[in-house]
């Protein structure tokens, strides 16, 4: 029951911060859309006749897939840093249910929320470019959940270093900014780069959006146990760094 009401609770939170500063959510969308149309444009402007629409549905689609990345990954670490500037980092600690859970819960109303930016993005995006791709969206939600999960274990690492250090805009900026890069390495049949976070789910969503393919049951359990694994270490972490805060009186600091 208490884990309900904490799940309400953040729910209700992020609902009204969405409505008090419902210019910022707004510009956020149409900056990423901006974003997108001029990576769209250049490309296929440049390219010419050589780029075909499978790349250009790919791009589209790994585009998607990484600003909801970039939002999950920034997550914790970010929260950390807002309730820090606030002064009401210490409060959270004062919850019998601990601050860990409250950030994970909040992490995951954030992955929910993320899922309408990403559908309006999806369908702007589509309508704008005339790309119309036929989309499971149960498979694609269920999917950038599961995968998500991997890095919001990486944000609750960024958010243990964020007790200590306080600004970790830089490091969240280059792992945000890299996962582009890593979303284009192979994995399926299993490779070494399926074992990173994020990386495998994110290719079989778009392997399955662009190409059609299909994988067997024993992937998706590989990405499930691949987002256990990370999130499990990062709430690990957390914790670890979460007590060294403690033992240098750094919780009431920013």
């Amino acid at each position: 029951m208490k884990t309900l009401n904490l799940f309400g609770a953040e729910s209700k939170m992020m609902y009204w911060s969405l409505r008090r500063y419902m210019f910022n959510t707004v510009a956020m969308v149409a900056v990423l859309f901006l974003i997108f149309m001029g990576m769209f444009w250049g490309v296929k402007t440049i390219g010419g006749s050589g780029v075909t629409g499978d790349s250009l549905d790919s791009m589209l689609v790994g585009y998607i897939l990484w600003v909801s990345a970039m939002l999950a990954l920034g997550n914790t670490g970010g929260e950390i840093l807002s309730e820090s500037q606030r002064g009401t980092l210490e409060q959270l600690y004062l919850s019998p249910l601990g601050a860990h859970r409250i950030f994970f819960f909040r992490a995951i109303v954030n992955i929910l929320f993320n899922f309408i930016v990403m559908t309006i993005m999806l369908y702007l995006s589509m309508a704008a470019t005339g790309r119309w791709m036929t989309i499971n969206l149960l498979y694609l939600y269920g999917m950038v959940f599961l995968s998500t999960l991997s890095l919001v274990g990486i944000s609750f690492m960024m958010g243990g270093l964020g007790l200590i250090h306080k600004k970790i805009s830089s490091v969240n900026g280059i792992l945000s900014f890299g996962l582009i890069g890593l979303m284009l390495l192979p994995t399926y049949p299993m490779t070494p780069y399926a074992f990173l976070p994020f990386i495998a789910g994110a290719a079989a969503v778009r392997n399955s959006i662009v190409h059609g393919a299909s994988f067997p049951g024993w992937w998706y359990l590989f990405i499930a146990a691949n987002s256990i694994f990370y999130m499990a270490l990062g709430l690990a972490v957390f914790k670890k760094m979460e007590k060294k805060a403690k033992r240098l009186n750094k919780m009431n600091q920013y």
